[in-house]
């Protein structure tokens, strides 16, 4: 008589009565499963084939693929071990190709960063990831695109911040944390923290003082308005020698006041001549000294 089960690991239930001395066969064997499953460590080589996890294979703790990469290529976990891993993608090879983890129960899938350990759960039917960042979390990421581990699983659990939308369906928490559908546009901008009343950031400024709300310039032209207050102050000698002074020249209404004594009105006006000096308007460059670091994600799902 075959001894049943346990749903998860698949540890041996004897019967009353059953395994009479060979009693040792299921206790072993449960030991070896709980020992592999606890602390066992597996390594297998990959490069462009497939691979379904034996029952010699998916019962280990940590798994750490290697080799150098070929080809993309799908791990394909039991719907009938249902357990947590430690995933350690060591593989080489070009950035095109990833390594994605199946459950056989047909559900999602996910793909493994390369380099680095992730903790994944196979609850039978998806493979889901296991501490990463909270949902709503920022991701600052030095490359240039979004990465083929990210963008391949079935659900990829980070999103680029460029102000699209996604689907509150498949990312229900990050719509609710949002408020809405529309992601942050992060694309060559300065992130700020929200003011939360402190009335630090102006809605002249800013499109509101909201969570992804966008402001702010490249550049900025001065006027009028942004130069301070200023009164001349000082007195201009002018020698009159006739008519003419230098090059100002003096209007007024001549009196005859006596013979020989002209009088000029008391009131005279000079209009002088001369090429305009001052600036062309040229906008101001507000954009402190930076660096371009690479992309922002946030953590969806």
């Amino acid at each position: 008589m075959v001894d049943p089960q346990t749903a998860n690991l698949q540890l041996a239930q004897p019967t009353r009565g059953s395994d009479v001395g060979t009693w040792d066969v299921p206790v072993n064997g449960n030991m070896t499963i709980l020992d592999a499953a606890g602390g066992g460590i597996l390594t297998i080589g990959l490069n462009n084939t497939n691979v379904v996890l034996s029952s010699a294979q998916y019962t280990y703790k940590q798994i750490i693929f290697n080799s150098t990469l070929t080809g993309s290529v799908n791990i394909t976990f039991p719907s009938t071990f249902i357990k947590t891993y430690e995933i350690y993608n060591t593989c080489t090879g070009s950035s095109a190709f990833y390594v994605s983890l199946v459950s056989a129960g047909g559900g999602n899938s996910v793909c493994c960063p390369p380099g680095e350990t992730v903790t994944v759960v196979n609850d039978g039917t998806n493979m889901r990831f296991m501490n990463l960042d909270r949902i709503g979390a920022y991701w600052d990421y030095i490359g240039s695109s979004n990465p083929i581990w990210n963008s391949c699983c079935t659900v990829p659990p980070y999103l680029i911040c460029n102000g699209g939308t996604f689907s509150a369906t498949t990312y229900p928490t990050l719509a609710t944390i949002l408020g809405s559908t529309t992601l942050p546009d992060a694309r060559g901008k300065t992130r700020f923290a929200l003011d939360q009343g402190a009335g630090l950031i102006s809605t002249a400024v800013f499109t509101s003082t909201s969570v992804g709300a966008t402001g702010g310039a490249q550049t900025t032209t001065l006027g009028t308005s942004n130069l301070p207050p200023y009164t001349p102050a000082g007195t201009v000698a002018i020698t009159n020698s006739g008519a003419e002074i230098g090059t100002s020249i003096i209007t007024g209404q001549l009196n005859v006041g006596g013979v020989n004594f002209p009088a000029f009105a008391a009131t005279p006006t000079s209009s002088f001549t001369g090429t305009p000096q001052g600036g062309v308007s040229a906008p101001l460059t507000n954009l402190p000294p930076a660096y371009i670091g690479g992309m922002v994600f946030i953590r969806a799902g």
